[in-house]
């Protein structure tokens, strides 16, 4: 009998070696979806081969929709099934299998048979991959954290989209090696290429472990279950939405590769190199996308990307033989609007599942509803490429044919969903517009377009994210503005047209926001203070050194982080003396912040030995993150901190390891030493990935203890150890702070942080 699958939850670890491989086996899959994969140059020069036209490819599109009805039988299934990871394992072998067989059919097949064979390795192929879709969707939808599911669906799809470039780059150039009678053993060649690969992903899935809910009911496992997701009206519209937008898609979608090849008669190495355009602007929309999805929702940005994705299918239609130069500006287009909108799906589809064993019955109903209704956009393809074959027509200089009506009619039906997106609600309410008023910061054009912005707007909000946007132009012509901003009425503006003025960098702004320091009536004065620090003019010292003893404490803060700007050593030593001539607990953290910044390691001890009379979780971080850059690892501490909880476990992991390896093996370090590290050094890091705090900690101190014992006795290079037994001081006053508990991951991330540069200066000592 089957065991069952690992229970909830997973450690940390194992979450990292699962997503790890989701990545790993998505990017093999990538490049066996360029050697086999439906709609592909490759398959499509192979079907055509055997005897195939453009209608019945589309039409085989239409069928690879239709056989997603076999999802259905999954959810069925899920109460049944103890080991769903097995499931998937080997249907995924056989799915594989089955592809990779189409290279035998010219061998085995009678020629008039040939096409049927085609259509029948596939659809066994897909009915094995539809059927453990839902269990691997809800795989992933278990495993990945709620947070971050844009993210990492952005680095999963990367991964994929990369492999498949090269391996699609790398496939056309082979085919084009072999003359035209020779290009069905080119993709003979392919094939047991790409099925290695494919084979390849499914190994690398088999190293994940898979979580699994506690088993529901045998009731909810009923064939009327498949309907409960209907009941919820969201998910209706969403699935409405989407499926009317696959529809739309897949009207041309299989009869673009068959353009290119019959139409325009390109050969597969510029195929090749105009699908590396797409896939390298879907790279920089994945980028670009997935961080303004996981912060806006997915709605905001569908309604920014959908409109102008529904011309890109005209663009196909201006292209004729020898004249294909709209082709790659098409793929470009599809690269960054498509990208977008895939992306977007994900997280929009994971917000509508429930918790629990429904999860999969959510998933197969979107799944067969989605298919459903794009199946009807190839079907309507195949019809209309049939029933248009022998339309030709001339526009604007171009001839039209069939394909290209049936590319119209496409763009065309992309309104539909356009309209449909209005009615689906995201769990995050941001408008659209919102979004685009933070895209467009930043860059040559803002300013044009912040200053109108700002000339027109009357509500505060948007008054004030206007001005500064005109600062972080760069523009000189936006000072005047700015100046002028700084007597609006609203205060939000004000302070926002101070933080402007700092970010311009221009000289002529410090006499107006001095007079804002001065002003003892001005609200603005601690935002004029940091911004007369980011300009860094010697004419700021002397207000912002007054402003130290300002009755105000956010203005003396602000001081603080002014004068921390500007690159003077007596002004650094003034903060210094600052920071040593008693603890102000409302500027102490600031003074420590900034004066880490400027590595000045005299701030590591008094920090940390005051670290448990601060009870502001927040503080307590900052504080550790000022020690850790005067110890000079510059923002190491803040970027593991920042990191969702896969990344920063995998990042962790790998410090400790090579931390420990560097130690255990440093000629620096006596013999004896060195063999007194293996124990704890090996032990560390498997007691941070198996979550054992306490065998962290013993591990670190042994340690620290083994490498201050085994550099004592190296007396003539005393002043090269120094910096190592700073950061032992460090670790060590670390462990003694009261509440040191309390940081959770942040002592994890400390110890991490400090163990690597003692390791790093260890390396650095010359014997």
């Amino acid at each position: 009998m089957d065991q069952p699958d690992h229970k909830l939850p997973l450690t940390r670890g194992e979450v990292t070696r699962s997503l790890n491989s989701f990545v790993l086996a998505s990017g093999l899959w990538g490049a066996w979806g360029q050697a086999v994969g439906i709609g592909t140059a490759v398959f499509t020069g192979y079907a055509l081969r055997l005897g195939a036209d453009e209608s019945l490819i589309a039409l085989l599109t239409s069928v690879a929709y239709f056989l997603a009805l076999s999802q259905l039988l999954s959810p069925l299934l899920s109460a049944r099934i103890r080991n769903g990871k097995r499931f998937i394992l080997t249907c995924g072998f056989f799915e594989i299998s089955c592809r990779g067989l189409l290279v035998a059919i010219p061998f085995l097949v009678p020629e008039p048979l040939r096409v049927g064979a085609l259509i029948f390795l596939i659809s066994c192929g897909l009915l094995c991959g539809y059927s453990i879709s839902p269990f691997y969707s809800t795989w992933i939808a278990n495993t990945v954290p709620e947070s971050h599911r844009a993210r990492f669906a952005s680095r999963q799809t990367i991964v994929s989209t990369v492999a498949a470039m090269v391996a699609g780059f790398a496939i056309g150039q082979f085919v084009d090696l072999f003359s035209a009678t020779e290009k069905l053993r080119a993709f003979e060649y392919v094939f047991v290429a790409g099925t290695l690969f494919g084979w390849a992903g499914y190994v690398a899935l088999s190293r994940a472990p898979q979580p699994q809910a506690d088993p529901e009911p045998e009731a909810r496992t009923s064939p009327g279950a498949l309907l409960e997701p209907f009941r919820d009206r969201n998910f209706r519209r969403a699935v409405l939405f989407y499926g009317s937008w696959t529809l739309a898609t897949g009207i041309a979608g299989p009869l673009y590769s068959v353009f290119m090849l019959e139409r325009l008669k390109i050969s597969y190495t510029m195929i090749s190199v105009f699908n590396a355009v797409f896939m390298v602007t879907s790279i920089v929309g994945y980028r670009l996308w997935a961080g303004l999805v996981d912060r806006f929702g997915s709605r905001p940005v569908l309604q920014i990307l959908l409109i102008p994705a529904t011309l890109v299918p005209f663009v196909w239609v201006f292209n004729a033989e020898g004249q294909y130069q709209l082709v790659p500006v098409a793929l470009f287009l599809s690269g960054v609007l498509l990208s977008g909108i895939g992306l977007s799906i994900t997280p929009l589809l994971f917000g509508l599942l429930p918790e629990g064993r429904q999860r999969t019955f959510y998933l197969a109903s979107w799944s067969v509803t989605v298919s459903l209704m794009g199946a009807m956009g190839p079907l309507i393809g195949s019809l209309l490429a049939r029933y248009l074959q022998d339309v030709h027509l001339q526009l604007l200089g171009y001839p039209v044919g069939n394909l290209q009506i049936i590319f119209a009619i496409s763009g065309l039906g992309g309104l539909v969903p356009v309209v449909l997106l209005r009615f689906v609600r995201d769990t995050k309410g941001v408008s659209s517009r919102n979004l685009l008023s933070q895209v467009f910061r930043g860059n040559v054009l803002s300013y044009t377009y912040n200053s109108a912005l700002y000339s027109l707007a009357t509500a505060e909000a948007r008054r004030a994210r206007a001005a500064f946007a005109l600062g972080r132009s760069g523009n000189p012509l936006a000072i005047d503005q700015l100046v002028q901003a700084l007597r609006d009425a609203s205060p939000m503006v004000r302070r926002s047209a101070a933080r402007a003025l700092g970010e311009t960098g221009a000289e002529v702004a410090a006499e107006p926001l001095i007079r804002e320091l001065v002003d003892g009536e001005s609200d603005i004065r601690s935002e004029a203070a940091e911004a007369l620090g980011r300009l860094g003019h010697p004419r700021s010292i002397d207000p912002l050194v007054e402003a130290l003893t300002d009755e105000d404490p956010r203005v003396r803060i602000s001081a603080i982080r002014g004068l921390a700007n500007i690159d003077l050593d007596e002004v650094h030593e003034l903060l210094f003396w600052h920071f040593s001539s008693g603890v102000e607990p409302l500027t102490f953290a600031t003074l420590v912040d900034v004066l880490g910044e400027l590595q000045d390691k005299r701030i590591v001890k008094p920090t940390l030995e005051r670290l448990g009379d601060f009870h502001s979780p927040a503080i307590r971080l900052q504080l550790l993150n000022g020690v850790c850059r005067a110890l000079g690892t510059g923002d190491q501490f803040y970027r593991l901190l920042s990191y969702d909880d896969t990344k920063r476990t995998s990042e962790v992991s790998r410090m400790l390891g090579r931390a420990a390896s560097a130690l255990s093996r440093s000629p620096t370090l006596d013999v004896s030493a060195r063999d007194q590290l293996q124990r704890p050094c090996h032990r560390l890091v498997q007691a941070y990935e198996s979550d054992n705090l306490e065998w962290l900690v013993e591990s670190v101190q042994q340690i620290v203890g083994v490498v201050r014992d085994g550099l004592s006795g190296q007396e003539h290079l005393a002043y090269e150890i120094l910096s190592i037994y700073l950061v032992i001081q460090a670790i060590n006053t670390f462990l003694q702070v009261e509440g040191r508990e309390q940081l959770g991951v942040a002592q994890e991330i400390f110890l991490a942080v400090c163990l690597t540069r003692m390791a790093n200066l260890v390396k650095e000592v010359e014997i």
